[in-house]
């Protein structure tokens, strides 16, 4: 006799490309009712993808609000469990929505009930994901700090030194970033990394984001991620890292609040990221492309929930 069973649909999606091997890959689960967090644990470990998204009906109480649908979300890294906040598992999960969403309701914008707070989406006219994300700071680190980051660097990429322009950590709400600005000459895209020596930083670091400005006079500035602590070595593509990069570019290039830069993640798969940094509402606006590379039905026995 068949196990009674349940069925989720899911969707992959790569964030911040159209490219169906670039950007950032991520699992879009789409949940009737909230799961225990063991079964959503057990759920993320059996798809092991860089974050898996589970989207849920809003809390009880939501207002319903014209041409807007709201949901509840909640991300899951591949070694830690439930993280506070994901950039680029919202964009994927925003346009794996939208996708499944029928055309006759109307909906153009999306609220997101999370750990960090409402987070709102949009899909433009060119199709490109546009989500709001909180503004983040930065803390200068010490002189002694930045030498022990520039020590582990030179470990992490096998070079006698590596120069650093701006070494800081994150301000409220991103305490556990640290924030690491290197020059052109660095050839951040280049970067071969060694995930080890990066383990050694303070244990409230858990993600590394580094930034260079780019050669190439189109785009505002580059970026990459490395998360070993997480369980990832590199982030392809990171959406919440520009909460930290745009307000600090747009400060070194004084842009104006609504001024739109166009930031390249250079990882392997490589990624596009339009940010702006909206200062009067103390937000970062990030737009990018969404490809939904496949699709599907998870089915589990009742016993395994």
């Amino acid at each position: 006799m068949a196990r009674p069973q349940v069925t989720f649909d899911f969707f992959q999606a790569n964030a911040f490309s159209d490219r169906a091997f670039g950007g950032n890959p991520a699992t879009i689960l789409f949940l009737d009712e909230p799961l225990a967090d063991q079964v959503l644990e057990n759920i993320n470990k059996n798809f092991n993808q860089p974050i898996v998204v589970f989207v849920s009906p809003p809390k009880p109480g939501t207002t319903k609000k014209p041409g807007v649908a709201t949901f509840g979300l909640r991300w899951f890294g591949p070694q830690n469990g439930e993280v506070q906040i994901c950039g680029h598992g919202t964009l994927a999960a925003t346009g794996a929505i939208f996708q499944r969403l029928p055309p006759a309701k109307n909906i153009r914008t999306l609220e997101f009930q999370t750990l960090s707070g409402l987070i709102t989406a949009t899909r433009a006219d060119d199709g490109k994901i546009c989500m709001d994300l909180p503004a983040g700071t930065t803390i200068p680190a010490t002189q002694q700090e930045t030498e022990s980051v520039r020590a582990a660097f030179c470990l992490a990429l096998k070079k006698p030194t590596v120069a650093l322009q701006y070494v800081a950590h994150g301000g409220p709400g991103f305490e556990q970033y640290l924030f690491v600005e290197v020059p052109v000459s660095e050839e951040l895209a280049k970067w071969t990394v060694d995930s080890q020596p990066l383990l050694a930083f303070s244990p409230r670091t858990h993600i590394v984001v580094v930034t260079s400005a780019s050669a190439d006079p189109a785009i505002a500035y580059e970026t990459r991620m490395f998360a070993p602590k997480l369980g990832v070595l590199e982030d392809h593509a990171c959406g919440s890292a520009h909460c930290l990069n745009a307000p600090f570019w747009a400060a070194k290039h004084q842009r104006p609040s609504d001024f739109e830069q166009h930031a390249r993640s250079v990882s392997m798969r490589s990624g596009d990221i339009w940010a702006t940094h909206i200062q009067e509402e103390d937000k970062v606006r990030v737009r990018g492309d969404v490809k939904i590379t496949a699709s599907g039905i998870l089915r589990l026995d009742l016993a395994d929930m």
